[in-house]
C-alpha cells in the first residue's frame, strides 16, 4: 500500500517523499478506512459513490509545507465551527484542480472552481464543499508562515482565484513544476523552495485583486500594522490610539485601513482569543483558571471571554480545555500538529 520515504532528515539526504499511496491495490473497506484516516483527519467526508472509492495519493515535504497530489471519487467535504475549535488545526490549504469541479456548499455566496482555479480552505474556519471525481494538487500551509505575509489573512477561506489571472497562472506553474521536481529532490534541497513558494503563494493572493478590498487601501502599511498587533497582542495598553499614534497617522484613517476587518479593536481581539485558545490547549498552563487565562488576554470579566471566545471558535473556553485534556489522557498531546498527524499516514 504505502512507499513510506525512510528517515534520513537528520543528514537531509533522505527522499522529500513522505509517502505514496494506491487503494486500488486494497480491499475496499480498508481504502475507505486509509481515507479517513487522511481527509477525514480534517473533514467530515460523505463519498457519492462508496461502491467505486478509490484514491491515488502521494505527499511530499517541503521544509514545513507539503505538497499533495490526490485523485478520487466525487464526495462532499465539510468542517464546522466546532470541529475547528476542537483539533485547532490551523494552515491554509493552497489548492489547484486538474480534472473535477469543486462548487462551495455553505449557502452563504456561490462560488466554484473548474480546472486551472485556485482554491484557498483556511482549516481554522468552517468548510462546506463538494466535487465530482477530481485530480487536484494542494499545498498545505502553516498559518505562521503565510499569515504575515497576506493582507486579509482572515478573509481566505474557500476563495476562488479564476485561472485566467497572471499570478494564478504563474503560480499554479510553480506548483506544477515542483511536482514534477520534487521525486528528483532530497529532503534539505525541497526545503529550501518551501520560503520562496510561500512568498509567492502570499504575492498571488495579495495581488489578485478583490471587490471588497479595491478601494486604494495601503496594502504595505496595513501588513505593517497587523505584525506589529500581532507582535504585541497582549499588552494591556494596546488600543487603537496607541497604534494610530506609534504610526503616524489619524485615528480617522486606522479606522479605514480596518474596516474590511470590522474594525481595530475587532482585529486585536480576534488576536487576543486566538492566543487564548492556544493557552487554553497548552498542558503547561493547565494550572491557570479559565478566568486566569481571558484576564491575561484582555478580558477583565469571564463571562465577556467566555461570550466573545465562543462566537470565534464554535466552542466555549471551557469545552476547549476539556478536549483539550482528554486528549492529554489519552496520551496525545495537543502541541502535535495536523503535520505531525500527517506524518503517520500509510504506516
Amino acid at each position: 500500500m504505502n512507499e513510506k520515504a525512510s528517515n534520513q532528515e537528520e543528514t537531509g539526504n533522505g527522499p522529500a517523499l513522505l509517502f505514496k499511496t494506491d487503494t486500488r491495490n486494497l480491499p475496499l473497506g480498508r481504502a475507505i478506512e486509509f481515507w479517513q484516516e487522511t481527509a477525514g483527519s480534517l473533514y467530515d467526508v460523505s463519498i457519492s459513490q462508496p461502491e467505486a472509492f478509490f484514491t491515488t495519493h502521494c505527499t511530499f515535504r517541503l521544509g514545513a509545507i507539503l505538497l499533495t497530489y490526490c485523485a478520487s471519487v466525487g464526495q462532499k467535504l465539510s468542517r464546522s465551527s466546532y470541529r475547528a475549535g476542537a483539533d485547532g488545526y490551523d494552515h491554509f490549504e493552497v489548492q489547484f484542480y486538474s480534472a473535477g469541479r469543486w462548487s462551495r456548499q455553505d449557502g452563504r455566496q456561490e462560488a466554484q472552481a473548474t480546472p486551472g482555479d485556485l482554491i484557498i480552505h483556511d482549516a481554522a474556519q468552517a468548510h462546506a464543499g463538494s466535487v465530482g471525481n477530481f485530480t487536484n494538487l494542494t499545498l498545505f500551509v502553516p498559518r505562521p508562515l503565510l499569515a504575515p505575509l497576506l493582507t486579509n489573512p482572515d478573509e481566505q477561506n474557500m476563495r476562488v482565484l479564476a485561472a485566467d489571472e497572471p499570478m494564478v497562472g504563474l503560480l499554479r506553474s510553480h506548483v506544477d513544476n515542483l511536482w514534477r521536481a520534487l521525486p528528483l529532490l532530497n529532503a534539505t534541497q525541497a526545503a529550501a523552495l518551501a520560503a520562496p513558494t510561500v512568498e509567492l503563494v502570499a504575492a498571488t493572493l495579495n495581488g489578485v485583486q478583490r471587490e471588497d478590498v479595491s478601494r486604494g487601501i495601503s496594502v504595505a502599511q496595513l501588513g505593517e500594522i497587523r505584525r506589529y498587533i500581532n507582535a504585541n497582542a497582549l499588552d494591556p495598553n494596546m488600543s487603537p490610539a496607541g497604534i494610530a499614534a506609534a504610526f503616524g497617522i489619524s485615528l480617522r484613517k486606522l479606522t479605514y485601513l480596518f474596516s474590511g476587518e470590522g474594525g481595530v479593536s475587532n482585529y486585536l481581539q480576534r488576536r487576543r482569543l486566538e492566543l487564548a485558545r492556544a493557552a487554553l490547549r497548552d498542558p503547561s498552563q493547565v494550572h491557570k483558571s479559565i478566568a486566569e487565562i481571558g484576564l491575561e488576554h484582555g478580558f477583565v470579566y469571564a463571562h465577556n471571554f467566555a461570550r466573545a471566545f465562543q462566537r470565534l471558535h464554535g466552542l466555549t473556553p471551557r469545552e476547549i480545555r476539556a478536549v483539550a485534556q482528554r486528549n492529554w489522557a489519552l496520551g496525545s498531546r495537543e502541541s502535535q500538529s495536523w503535520f505531525d498527524r500527517a506524518s503517520l499516514w500509510g504506516q
